[in-house]
């Protein structure tokens, strides 16, 4: 015989919310400012199969090409660069100008296994073209 029924259904339900709200916890890849020594981490290792990665980038990563027109707006743009073992490139935007407005924030869909590499391109309307990798390698992440 149960006596507090109630009690058991409440700590039923506690353990399942606390289980739902740790599983949809986005996962990130964060690129920290030259103040903060530079340092790139991703929340966990390997990174999560099936989910879509938040990526936190410091502008202050790319200071190169900056430059603005008409004194407001950007001539500059900040491009993401990814691919999954060695496969095709995709792009999002980052910082600066972007053609669409209001764009999305930087992810990226961790929908393939293995190997995720990732840069950073900034170019302006002047010509000027910079990048960020690590000593001119990616940085990579194990998706599983």
């Amino acid at each position: 015989m149960l006596r507090h029924p109630t009690r058991w259904f409440l700590a039923a339900a506690v353990l399942f919310v606390g289980t739902v709200a740790v599983s949809q916890t986005s996962p990130s890849i964060t690129f920290q400012s030259p103040s903060q020594n530079w340092n790139v981490f991703a929340s966990s290792n390997p990174l999560p199969f099936g989910k879509t990665a938040t990526i936190n980038y410091s502008a202050d990563r790319l200071t190169q090409c900056r430059g603005n027109i008409n004194a407001t707006t950007p001539g500059w743009t900040i491009t993401g660069h990814y691919k999954f073992n060695n496969g095709p490139v995709q792009d999002f935007w980052v910082a600066g100008f972007s053609s669409v407005p209001n764009p999305p924030a930087p992810s990226i869909p961790l929908n393939t296994k293995g190997d995720l590499s990732i840069w950073f391109e900034n170019t302006s309307r002047w010509g000027c073209q910079a990048w960020d990798s690590n000593y001119g390698n990616n940085f990579h992440f194990n998706v599983q």
